[in-house]
């Protein structure tokens, strides 16, 4: 059971915040009118059920204290006032700081004295978007389709030594006609080595696609962990200034994505810094209105992606760095002398040093000798660097720069005019050799005929039946990095050409030569003669010859910032219609909202020999049980949910003959009388509540239904 209560902790970890950013942006943008009500009375009821479902007491309590408030607001028909809004947001900051304050079932307010605790999250799951995941499963699809053909050409291979016994032990065969049969197994043999080497290549290229796409899905985006950041530094501020004093937080670039470990290796450098803003920024509010400033301490975290690099910006407009406390503590530790010049720049590099602080007396927020060093050294282990700066007019501006990934990338290395160049093995599809006789034209332009996704392997599989064409517009790489008026570079009658696709879009960017499949350890580029946004990284296979990678997006930009994207078409590929394997299992549907709640009864369900489908609320759940192709005996569904709730849902069930016949269970925190009434009048065949929820009772409920 503490197995599964880790996995559903780890869900509602992302559940939560999910609830958080969305109310909190409906807040924010001054939507809280009685539709924005609703959607917050929504989704902190389904924070109190999934906090329940994980046994998280404090965290239900709070968000029980919220939805009575908010209900009352809707049976009024008011509107939140500045009480009632000030109300929500304590409400989020408190959430935000009982999960940062314990880990796993620790859900324990965290003493007052104490410093805000580092967030704990459970590093075995991540929120994966559904594109990536397809992406994922297509480069699966794509390995296993060569690993089937690698199988056939394996058993040709077979087949053709077992005719050369055959041959050998049939000498006549060779008298009749030698010259024919030497001919015969000469064709089998270039036929065989053909496909060999064919393959060798398609196996070089799904492997280099799924290792990509693995790597893909192990990025996140900054608000997962820097999210909560905001109610910490507003709950430090309070301790440092009382119970007055506050700090407006500004976060820019959580979208930004990156891996995992490099994000989260940085959180405690940023919040060390957070703290560090407002421990030495803070100004009284007197003093910050006599200087022209706002009433309250702004602090700004800021995430950045450029080239192969991610930099994350803490600033604020404080006090700001006072150079007179830094150049006397730094001579007083013997790091610099204290009659030699230094600059501004010199004395702020001298903060990250071991041991360095001006703050004369300890506290439980600064002043024990740890000071900033702990930042710089993240920075290094992550091989980056860190910088303070003043920030004008007034406040610090502190700047961590690491590496954007820690591990290594596969690229496909080309030559051009000389130049090792790598290109990113994610967005290649196809490797192509194009004689110069099997260009087409169109409208005077050069396209390639690139393999159709259903083509088979064998040589005489097109005979069968003529298979549509896909067509590229073909373009010298050359172009684009050195000479725009380059040809296509034909060796040989022919032409190697790189088919790379970025966002649906697909272009053959033909090259001098192929060389090789490497993985490289990529850091930042400054190559000299080269665009910095075309070349954001570069690699050093070999000490002598440097490999610059490309950038795909950019290199795309451009292609079509020539007009070379337009009037291309491009042939539609019907995907097979996937296959559902037969089961006797009974299937039953979960329809709930809330991620947590659906994961817990999806576990207790498959532990007891269940099938599950899971729809998020009942317009999902309808359109599931009209289209699916197999039979739902059971459907167990919230009450509460967007769209379409549980008693409209049943009521649609209800009008449908088709649906009508499937027994319903209603499982819901709504367990006043009226409600009963209602789910068991409009046709629910039980009404299960989950302030007492068994999953004994669940499963002898379903078994009685069926």
């Amino acid at each position: 059971m503490d197995t599964l209560r880790d996995e559903l902790l780890a869900v509602f970890d992302a559940e939560y915040r999910d609830h958080l950013r969305a109310i909190r942006g409906i807040v924010a943008a001054g939507c809280a009118d009685a539709q924005g009500l609703a959607e917050i009375f929504r989704r902190v009821h389904s924070l109190k059920g999934a906090a329940r479902a994980v046994e998280l007491p404090v965290v239900e309590g709070v968000a029980h204290a919220l939805e009575n408030r908010l209900s009352a607001l809707l049976a009024a028909r008011a509107l939140p006032d500045e009480a009632d809004l000030k109300a929500i947001t304590d409400t989020l900051d408190e959430v935000d700081l009982l999960m940062a304050a314990a880990p796993g079932a620790a859900a324990h307010a965290p003493d007052e004295g104490a410093p805000a605790a580092t967030v704990v999250e459970n590093p075995a799951y991540v929120q994966v978007p559904v594109a990536r995941l397809d992406a994922l499963a297509a480069a699966v699809h794509d390995l296993m389709s060569v690993a089937e053909r690698h199988e056939r050409l394996w058993a040709q291979v077979m087949d053709l030594l077992d005719d050369s016994r055959a041959v050998m032990h049939a000498p006549e065969r060779m008298r009749a006609d030698p010259v024919a049969e030497f001919a015969r197994m000469t064709r089998r043999l270039m036929t065989v080595g053909r496909e060999r080497e064919l393959m060798s290549g398609q196996i070089d290229r799904a492997l280099l696609r799924l290792g990509e796409e693995v790597h893909a899905v192990t990025l996140v985006p900054a608000e997962s962990v820097f999210g909560s950041l905001a109610a910490m530094a507003r709950r430090i501020a309070r301790e440092h200034g009382g119970p007055d004093a506050g700090v407006e937080v500004h976060m820019h670039g959580m979208e930004v994505q990156t891996e995992r470990r490099v994000m989260q290796a940085l959180r405690d450098p940023v919040v060390h810094l957070v703290r560090n803003a407002i421990v030495h920024g803070y100004e009284s509010r007197a003093r910050r209105l006599k200087e022209g400033k706002s009433e309250r301490l702004n602090i700004t975290i800021a995430v950045t992606l450029t080239g192969v690099r991610l930099q994350v910006v803490v600033s604020d407009d404080g006090r700001g760095p006072d150079l007179q406390a830094i150049a006397a503590r730094a001579a007083g530790q013997g790091l610099v002398h204290a009659d030699a010049p230094l600059d501004a720049r010199q004395l702020l590099a001298r903060v990250f040093e071991p041991g360095f602080s001006t703050r004369g007396q300890a506290d439980t927020l600064a002043g024990r000798g740890v000071g900033l060093s702990v930042v710089a050294e993240a920075a290094r282990a992550l091989h980056g660097t860190v910088r303070m700066e003043r920030r004008q007019p007034a406040g610090t501006t502190v700047t961590l720069t690491v590496p954007v990934s820690q591990r290594q990338r596969t690229v496909l290395l080309v030559e051009n005019a000389g130049q090792s160049l790598g290109l990113p093995g994610r967005v290649i599809r196809h490797l192509l050799r194009v004689r110069r006789d099997g260009i087409r034209l169109l409208n005077g332009a050069p396209f390639a005929v690139v393999p159709h996704p259903n083509d088979g392997a064998s040589p005489a599989a097109g005979s069968a039946g003529k298979q549509a064409e896909d067509l590229v517009p073909l373009v010298p790489l050359r172009a684009f990095v050195g000479d725009e008026d380059a040809p296509l570079p034909v060796r040989d009658g022919a032409v190697s050409v790189v088919v790379m696709e970025v966002d649906g879009a697909r272009c053959g960017f033909a090259v001098e030569r192929m060389v090789d499949v490497r993985t490289l350890l990529v850091s930042d580029a400054t190559a000299v003669g080269l665009d910095s946004e075309l070349v954001p990284g570069i690699a050093w296979p070999r000490e002598d010859q440097p490999v610059f990678i490309l950038s795909p997006d950019r290199l795309f930009a451009r292609w079509r910032l020539r007009g070379n994207g337009g009037g291309v078409c491009f042939s539609d590929v019907d995907e097979a219609a996937p296959v559902v394997p037969v089961r006797h299992a009974p299937l039953v549907m979960v329809v709930d909202d809330s991620i947590t709640t659906r994961t817990l009864q999806k576990t207790i369900l498959q532990s007891h020999g269940y099938d599950v489908c899971l729809a998020v609320d009942g317009e999902e759940a309808l359109a599931m049980l009209q289209q699916s192709s197999r039979h739902v005996d059971v459907v167990v569904t919230d009450v509460e949910m967007p769209r379409m709730d549980g008693f409209a849902l049943l009521a649609a069930m209800r009008a449908d003959p088709h649906l009508s016949g499937i027994p319903v269970v209603l499982m819901t925190s709504r367990d006043e009388g009226d409600d009963v009434r209602r789910g068991m009048e409009g046709g629910a065949r039980a009404y299960l509540t989950k302030q007492k929820f068994d999953q004994g009772e669940l499963i002898d409920t379903i078994r009685g239904l069926l």
